[in-house]
């Protein structure tokens, strides 16, 4: 695992000897084995590693949906491991965006109103400013002129651009996304690197889980798992 931290910069994220296994008939498997990371603001982070290697299951214990078997994960000094789900959940509202790789987009509603249930889920936003945020958020990612549109009727990209646009809907300091252009196009996925890059550039912090070939980059470092 390349796990170089840049110089002079305090870690946002901090995994300490993290292990995540499973009981099966023919023993216990290991998802992650003490794995120990670190991670500061503004990084642009790629985990890469073969099927099976432990991508979505280190990206899910760094967002808090998973919970590690043993060792320590600590967001801004807060060890999530000492967390209630209850707590868990309002503070992954307000501090992680997720992209995923099948969009979960809620398929009855619009693209607008999307993005207005994930405000809405946390009160991090006042109302009064919310639909302002939203139309910022989609002139963000491109994608104004769908905002009333659903799901079903965007394409491809167009609905990973309304992730996006979710993901950042509270304003997180960190995105994390499960391989967000693996069902794009390489044109379509190359719009999105930008679109992250840009996000990295304005402070956020994002790492993504890839498959692709990670040789010439804009990551600023990645992450390789065994």
């Amino acid at each position: 695992m390349k796990n170089q931290l840049p110089e002079n910069k305090e870690p946002i994220i901090k995994m300490k000897e993290v292990s995540r296994w499973y009981e099966s008939s023919s023993g216990r498997f290991y998802a992650l084995r003490n794995m120990s990371l670190e991670i500061t603001c503004g990084e642009y982070i790629a985990v890469t590693g073969k099927s099976g290697s432990g991508k979505s299951t280190l990206l899910n214990i760094l967002a808090g949906i998973d919970h590690p078997d043993s060792g320590e994960v600590s967001f801004s000094g807060k060890t999530l491991n000492e967390m209630s789900e209850t707590f868990l959940s309002a503070w992954r509202g307000k501090s992680i965006g997720i992209v995923f790789q099948f969009f979960q987009l809620m398929p009855t509603l619009s693209i607008r109103e999307n993005i207005l249930l994930a405000m809405d889920f946390t009160g991090k936003i006042p109302s009064k400013e919310k639909e302002e945020r939203v139309k910022t958020l989609l002139d963000r990612v491109g994608i104004t002129a769908q905002a009333d549109k659903l799901p079903s009727s965007l394409s491809g990209g167009e609905q990973q651009r309304a992730a996006i646009a979710r993901a950042l809907a509270n304003d997180p300091p960190v995105i994390v996304a499960d391989e967000p252009t693996g069902n794009l196009d390489s044109s379509t996925a190359a719009s999105v690197h930008e679109l992250f890059t840009s996000l990295v550039n304005d402070g956020k912090t994002v790492i993504v889980v890839t498959h692709e070939n990670v040789a010439g980059s804009d990551f600023g470092r990645i992450v390789s798992l065994k």
